[in-house]
């Protein structure tokens, strides 16, 4: 785990040590606190809760709220190290509520409550990031855990919806802190130095569902075999014309790995250093059924291609398909172990009529 900043520092203000702990806080260190948002926060929370209540009726709630704390006052003050600042917000309970409010119907009420108790691990932060923040926009978990070794590269801005300031950066410190100025109650650790062995265990450590999205054969073959021995599913997104796994490692029927595409041995021999061989790629990706673009490339890595191509389009789209099936499986619903393409430019190759 990191010890550099990538969570917000929170003070209750309705708490007498939270009240006491930001005042003391804010004596030694220059934190200048943007407030400026809070009423309308509020006005927002009380029309989820009463659509039809006026501003005036919002702001006789709020007083009253205030008054029945201990402190007489309201409000989270979250401090992001990163950017020096401070920002007065909704609490916990109350910001949950709004943030996650537009997403009903779509998730209900008592499935979202429900979806706030899972935990998602995510190994990967280029295609991985967009999955990791799809789940937190949703939350789809209160929990997340990320992993990645590797740090933030100009060509990577292609996909990666991050600043050209954290360029040297760990990917996966500049995604924890991305998430963080969305959500800072949505807990999330981070593994810098990536997935590997030695932290396989404290990284799956209790994870409901874990993301594919790396890769290193080591890695990928690890969190396969990790997930199998703790009955934990698994998916995995490529991108490239839409393909999603959804392995089933937590259903006792579930004895092969990759829908038997793969043996115990082969993926044995993977997590301990083995390279990827094209019977392997191939189990892993279906190479007879990938794009005509990206079989042109494959030939090009390493000689025209410095890297395997990847489009944000495809990245963003993959995003939302992998957040929709862990939501899902999350909810407890009985998605089959399968391998599945949901294929976009295929579509707009067939005339559709109106």
């Amino acid at each position: 785990m990191s010890e550099v900043n990538f969570r917000a520092v929170k003070f209750n203000l309705s708490s007498t040590a939270g009240l006491d702990a930001w005042r003391a806080f804010s004596k030694v260190t220059s934190a200048p606190l943007d407030a400026s948002h809070l009423s309308a926060q509020w006005y927002e929370w009380h029309r989820c809760v009463q659509p039809e209540a006026t501003p005036a009726e919002a702001s006789a709630a709020f007083s009253a709220r205030e008054g029945s704390s201990p402190t007489g006052r309201y409000g989270t003050v979250a401090w992001y190290p990163w950017r020096q600042k401070a920002i007065l917000i909704l609490e916990e309970a109350e910001f949950i509520d709004v943030r996650t409010n537009r997403n009903r119907n779509k998730i209900r009420g008592d499935e979202q409550g429900q979806l706030g108790s899972r935990s998602v691990g995510v190994v990967g932060m280029s295609v991985g990031r967009s999955i990791a923040m799809a789940l937190a926009m949703e939350r789809v978990a209160g929990r997340l855990h990320l992993a990645d070794a590797d740090t933030l590269e100009l060509s990577n801005l292609n996909r990666i919806p991050a600043s050209l300031f954290e360029l040297g950066g760990s990917k996966v410190i500049s995604a924890a802190r991305a998430i963080a100025e969305v959500d800072p109650y949505l807990e999330v650790e981070v593994w810098p130095e990536g997935f590997a062995p030695e932290v396989m265990s404290d990284f799956l450590g209790g994870l409901d569902l874990v993301v594919d999205a790396c890769d290193a054969p080591s890695a990928k073959a690890l969190l396969r075999l990790g997930a199998r021995d703790r009955r934990m599913p698994l998916i995995m997104e490529t991108n490239d014309r839409g393909l999603v796994d959804i392995e089933r490692y937590d259903q006792e029927e579930t004895q092969e790995f990759l829908h038997g595409r793969i043996s115990v041995e082969q993926l044995t021999e993977l997590a301990n250093g083995g390279a990827w061989t094209p019977e392997l790629l191939d189990a892993f990706v279906d190479l007879s059924a990938i794009s005509d673009r990206a079989r042109e490339s494959l030939a090009e890595v390493g000689k025209t291609l410095v890297g395997w191509p990847q489009l944000h389009s495809d990245v963003a789209m993959g995003a939302g398909m992998a957040a929709t099936v862990a939501r899902r499986i999350l909810l407890g619903e009985d998605l089959e172990d399968q391998r599945i393409r949901f294929d976009f430019n295929e579509h707009l190759t067939i005339a559709h009529t109106a």
